[in-house]
């Protein structure tokens, strides 16, 4: 989790969007109460949820039922203090007497009942799921995109961060539910409001495969709205039964676990007639997906080009520079180096030793540059065309791009690794990183590969015509309702996403060539200053070549027996 994240306004780094009155209200409508059932709200705000739940109950005990129940089944955490001073306000103003014990002030995080030891709650030696199982209900709306305290990182991804052998994405919302997962009872309930994100994105893979794994699932719409976040918001119920069931629920929709299993990401948007592309292996077989290089400050070596030309404003430089522990510290993960590490920069900072480092200086005019230049390469930036773009920006790469590499190694941590290096200048495909669809086009050899437009390279041994033929699948509308539908159906179009799609094996060998050609015609024709969009004749064309059709020997959906189950335990 970046150091950026941590120094955001307080309600986005505590992940904090408060649930509407009325939209947890409904929700609690729909959940059965019981005197009987012990009950947590791990991160209850302002009390959206617990006050409906309180007042149902009110109403089926006697004054001093009631108490005694809010004192020993009503538990809650609120890291946010002024949050929990509000709700204790509302909590007096409505006569329930003094705030029950059980609803603290604490971060869930590091939070178990008071029957546990809550030190073992970040100890990943001592923290024991199956000890923990105590609540019917555990009901909310989990902090999302939250910042996690530094010193909390690595103990709680120790605890929650693989499940099952699959890794959890270090995200407030998931490790909220896989601690809640852990506290329930057998035959316990879980209600959350959830973004939407958990039913395809990639990195909640292991997410849905836990839960599947030992819960009944059902996802369903939020009532009404939130006024202060525009993501697309869910409704996650599971009940933990320590089995897979056969299905989960998806707005309504019975998904077989063995269709959701049939695709790479274990998608939750899945369905019979998307789960037949799967049947033949993946885009991933044939090419090799990578994102480009996070420079850290484009504005220092991209240059847009004018006509051929481009203006530098900087002189560039290599200079030493003494290695220091207060910079060494200042650019390390969340702060921390080892005591070895620790020791040795102070050694090296006694002795007076230094790393060769960038320096740059203003111009006191722009110098005018004409291409092709040896100090510039051509930049891969994202770009709306198809097909194919002709070079739209080059970044300064004297020495073979040692300056760049200089500058990241000396700058912050994220900064340091080059991604994609392996493939820089190689000929592939590329797309926008940020798309309503895929944006594919032919890349030449040459480039050096940003960030912000993943590219894809043909693996060794695989026929040089594939790079056409892949290129003409992902224009076409298919491949992108897959993509979008099953894989992630989010604007992020991940270079493991590419990876992801089914390889269009139902296409005959015919309708291959032909598609081949055509691609390499309208490259053609696109190098030579020809324009294309997905509403040309020529790519509407493609849809047809690219149809499914059955195919003799293709893999099929398991539906013999029960599906696969995953042990929780």
């Amino acid at each position: 989790m970046s150091v950026t994240r941590l120094s955001r306004d307080p309600k986005r780094q505590l992940g904090q969007y408060f649930t509407p009155d009325t939209t947890a209200a409904a929700i609690v409508r729909e959940v059965p109460l019981s005197p009987d059932s012990r009950i947590l709200e791990p991160s209850f705000g302002k009390g959206a949820f617990i006050f409906p739940v309180v007042e149902t109950l009110a109403s089926a005990l006697t004054p001093d039922e009631f108490r005694d129940w809010c004192q020993n089944n009503l538990y809650g955490c609120e890291i946010d203090a002024a949050a929990y001073d509000a709700f204790g306000d509302i909590w007096r103003a409505r006569g329930f007497g003094p705030v029950p014990a059980n609803l603290e002030v604490c971060d869930f995080f590091t939070w178990l009942p008071p029957s546990c030891d809550r030190t073992a709650a970040i100890d990943p030696r001592r923290y024991s799921p199956c000890a923990l199982e105590q609540f019917d209900l555990i009901i909310g709306n989990p902090p999302f995109g939250g910042s996690i305290e530094p010193c909390l990182q690595d103990p709680l991804d120790a605890i929650f961060g693989v499940r099952n052998g699959k890794k959890i994405k270090k995200e407030t919302y998931a490790f909220f539910i896989v601690k809640s997962g852990d506290l329930l009872k057998p035959g316990g309930t879980l209600v959350f409001i959830c973004s939407d994100t958990l039913l395809t994105i990639p990195t909640m893979t292991g997410l849905r495969l836990l839960l599947q794994s030992y819960c009944d699932v059902r996802i369903s719409e939020v009532p009404g709205t939130f006024s202060d976040t525009n993501q697309d918001m869910l409704l996650l119920t599971v009940t933990k039964q320590h089995r897979a069931s056969p299905h989960i629920t998806v707005f309504g929709k019975a998904i077989p676990l063995a269709e959701i299993e049939v695709t790479p990401n274990a998608s939750w948007r899945v369905d019979t007639d998307m789960a037949r592309y799967f049947g033949g292996g993946t885009l991933g077989d044939k090419m090799v997906a990578t994102s480009g290089m996070t420079i850290g400050k484009n504005s220092l070596f991209v240059r847009q080009i004018t006509n051929g030309l481009i203006e530098e404003p900087y002189d560039f430089a290599l200079c030493e520079q003494k290695i220091t522990v207060e910079h060494e510290l200042a650019r390390a993960r969340l702060g921390k180096i080892s005591n070895r590490r620790l020791q040795r920069l102070r050694e090296m900072e006694a002795g007076g030793v230094t790393e060769k480092a960038i320096k740059w200086s203003s111009r006191e005019t722009a110098m005018r540059v004409a291409l092709p230049h040896p100090d510039y390469r051509d930049y891969n930036k994202a770009c709306s065309q198809i097909i194919y773009s002709d070079p739209e920006w080059v970044v300064f790469w004297r020495d073979d791009g040692e300056y760049v590499y200089r500058f990241k190694k000396t700058g912050k941590w994220y900064l340091h690794g080059v991604g994609g290096k392996r493939y820089f200048g190689r000929e592939g495909l590329s797309w926008a990183l940020i798309a309503s669809r895929l944006y594919a086009r032919y890349l030449p050899a040459g480039y050096i590969l940003d960030s912000g437009a993943p590219c894809a390279f043909l693996r060794e041994g695989v026929e040089y015509d594939e790079l056409f033929f892949i290129l003409g699948w992902a224009l076409t509308d298919l491949c992108n309702m897959i993509l979008k539908k099953v894989l992630n159906h989010t604007r992020n179009i991940q270079s493991k996403d590419f990876e992801r799609l089914p390889y269009p094996f139902w296409v005959q060998r015919s309708a291959k060539q032909q598609a081949v050609d055509i691609l390499k015609m309208l490259l053609q024709r696109a190098r030579t200053g020809e324009r294309f969009s997905f509403k040309s004749e020529e790519v509407r064309a493609l849809n047809r070549l690219y149809e499914w059709h059955d195919v003799k020997g293709a893999k099929r959906t398991q539906r013999r027996g029960a599906p696969r189950q995953l042990s929780f335990f």
